[in-house]
């Protein structure tokens, strides 16, 4: 672990903000070198500041949910909470999900499949964020002794955090392909949730919840893929005339 990244004569620079930033910058400029050439950057950075917002509230909603009913209103009251750590990706990206479809319906010219431009962008910016999550030690993995386990916590672990980066950066390459190109949803919420649930299945933090033997993340993340077949099945049936 490397959560703090300079400490030195008063300045410190903590690893796990320093890569959210980066990871919304990046994603930010990559969505805006992608953007269809009708839309407006003030467009676009007015749809991307929604979907910040309401990103941010998502993530911070499914954290206190997942938490212990006791720690619920000490979470809610705490200002420092609500602008500092403490994020679920599942929750922002469910907010940002009802966001963009309360959007598509309001303005058609913000469609979900029009919007789809933003999955790979997203993608990227995400990987980031997981690196940075594996420098600040969260979202850590269970013990392992294989050769690439690295030590967190006090043992061996498997750096889930870099398993994820991987997966979700093949995943970018893998949406960019001419195949995929033109279906990125389904393709995505099938391709993130299958990675997702996987993922959890190395993980070893506490702090997710559980039912029936299955992380909250990875019911999120069956809901997500199954969604996405089912997006596929439908683009696959013959359109009425």
């Amino acid at each position: 672990m490397w959560p703090v990244l300079l400490d030195w004569q008063g300045t410190v620079i903590y690893a796990y903000p320093l890569f959210i930033g980066l990871s919304w910058g990046l994603g930010y400029r990559l969505g805006e070198s992608a953007m269809p050439e009708d839309m407006t950057r003030t467009q676009y950075s007015l749809w991307v500041l929604g979907l910040f917002i309401s990103s941010w509230i998502g993530a911070k909603l499914l954290f206190i949910l997942t938490q212990d009913r006791w720690a619920t209103g000490d979470l809610v009251r705490a200002a420092n909470f609500w602008l500092g750590g403490g994020f679920v990706f599942l929750g922002g990206l469910l907010g940002g999900g009802v966001y963009s479809l309360i959007v598509a319906t309001l303005l058609p010219q913000f469609s979900t499949k029009r919007m789809s431009f933003l999955l790979v962008p997203l993608l990227w910016a995400h990987a980031v964020g997981r690196i940075g999550c594996f420098l600040a030690g969260c979202c850590y993995g269970t013990e392992s002794h294989l050769p690439w386990a690295v030590e967190m916590h006090g043992s061996h672990r498997h750096p889930t955090q870099l398993y994820e980066a991987f997966g979700l950066a093949l995943l970018a390459w893998l949406l960019k392909t001419r195949r995929i190109s033109s279906n990125k949803l389904p393709a995505y919420l099938l391709g993130y949730g299958v990675l997702r649930w996987v993922v959890e299945c190395f993980r070893g933090d506490e702090l997710r919840g559980a039912w029936f033997g299955q992380s909250t993340s990875q019911w999120i993340a069956l809901a997500m893929a199954f969604v996405g077949v089912a997006l596929i099945v439908r683009s696959q049936l013959p359109k009425k005339a």
